[in-house]
């Protein structure tokens, strides 16, 4: 693919200026962002209730595990969104749910009747709906914003969501520690509305090509991702299926560290992860400035490297509540780079007709790894020390990182 230099305006501020005068765009950015806030609310209040109510960190991982194995479920229902004829119904309609479904888990934890088989039952509700607004937000982009145009388009997306996750984690950890987790919920559930109610003005009507059968999409998704001679989409999936097995162990290992090492757990656990939620923020931001479109595969394998190594310092760093802060918020800063990279890079390069399937059906790879990981954490953290599981989680990512650089030219050739 060609870079239309044309297509980007040299000076960023006019760039940015351009895409907020897009109504649609400025519409689905709100939307965006109070569904990226409420998920960071309930990315913040969903472990420490778990652990709160059962005080077995397996537990917590089994239902972080679960959330991310519904997650990988969305290959299930991205023919269908390839198949919509405007994206705004299943936004609207996706946020209005997952908003019921986080007020009944507020009012179960307020009333004390929410049990592990509620809870869990619960996370799959929520996690199920979320898998449409998630397939649908990916495939809105592409619709709106031309291809040369998608890494600025990220960087805005990513700011605004990551102003919203600061906000939503630091507002979430304050309800934790001053009225108790089941106000997160119900934030969450009010968050979700205001996405919804924004998604108003998303209206991205599309022309479907015809095909004879959801099932024929099915197929010429994978066929898709499966073919090309040298099979990048499909090495792309794998690596990054092997870089998000301990992806999760931030949200597993906070509430554990807090707990262990801290006098004030609930305030350290919000003071930590609110720190993890600005790194990621100003870490995707960076990423979006330097708009790496020709050195893709170079990000690929960094990262991973780099919060390997973080991790392991952020764990030794406690209990010293300004180092760890400190800590997380660099792994914060480095965690979200690979994510964001992958999925610009299929924005950018699948066809209009394919985005929803060829985002899902990569995610196959990275969804299903990332609850496998996530349920031997929560074992492995029950089994040895804090440190030993730092040290392990620490070293698998730097080995993944070093294999993306050195051995996978592939992914180091990645570009758009």
């Amino acid at each position: 693919m060609t870079e239309d230099a044309s297509a980007v305006p040299r000076d960023v501020p006019i760039a940015y200026a351009r895409l907020f005068a897009d109504r649609r765009f400025f519409a689905f950015f709100l939307s965006y962002v109070f569904g990226e806030a409420g998920y960071a609310v309930y990315a913040v209040t969903i472990p420490w209730l778990a652990y709160t109510i059962t005080h077995q960190v397996t537990i917590v991982g089994a239902v972080v595990g679960i959330e991310f194995g519904v997650y990988a479920l969305a290959f299930l229902i991205g023919p269908y969104i390839d198949r919509v004829h405007n994206l705004r119904p299943v936004l609207i309609v996706g946020y209005l749910l997952q908003a019921a479904g986080a007020a009944a888990l507020g009012f179960a934890a307020e009333a004390g009747v929410l049990t592990v088989p509620l809870l869990l039952g619960l996370v799959v509700l929520i996690s199920s709906v979320w898998d449409f607004t998630w397939t649908a937000s990916n495939a809105v982009p592409p619709e709106i914003v031309d291809a040369p145009t998608l890494f600025r388009a990220s960087v805005v997306m990513n700011a605004g969501a990551g102003g919203g996750q600061i906000v939503g984690y630091a507002a979430g950890s304050a309800l934790l520690l001053l009225v108790g987790p089941s106000y997160g919920a119900f934030l969450y559930a009010g968050l979700n509305v205001a996405a919804g109610i924004s998604a108003l003005g998303v209206d991205v009507p599309r022309v479907v090509r015809a095909i004879r059968s959801v099932w024929s999409e099915f197929r010429a998704g994978w066929r898709y991702l499966f073919g090309g001679s040298d099979r990048t989409l499909l090495q792309l999936s794998v690596y990054s299926a092997f870089q998000s097995f301990f992806t999760a162990a931030p949200a597993i290992l906070l509430p554990v560290l807090a707990s262990e090492r801290f006098a004030a757990p609930a305030a350290a656990y919000g003071v930590m992860f609110t720190a993890f939620a600005i790194g990621g923020g100003l870490g995707v931001l960076a990423l979006g400035q330097m708009n790496p479109r020709r050195w893709l595969g170079i990000v690929l394998g960094i990262g991973p490297v780099a919060e390997g190594l973080l991790l392991v310092g952020a764990i030794y760093a406690a209990p010293q509540l300004l180092a760890s802060a400190f800590g997380w918020f660099a792994v914060g800063a480095v965690d979200g780079i690979f994510f964001a990279t992958w999925l610009v890079y299929l924005q950018a390069t699948a066809p209009r007709e394919l985005v929803a399937r060829t985002i899902t059906n990569s995610y196959v790879f990275r969804g299903s790894s990332r609850a496998a990981g996530a349920i031997a954490i929560g074992f492995l953290i029950a089994a040895v020390p804090l440190a030993w599981v730092g040290a392990t989680v620490g070293v698998f990512m730097v080995l993944v990182g070093a294999a993306g650089l050195l051995a996978l030219p592939v992914i180091r050739r990645l570009r758009f």
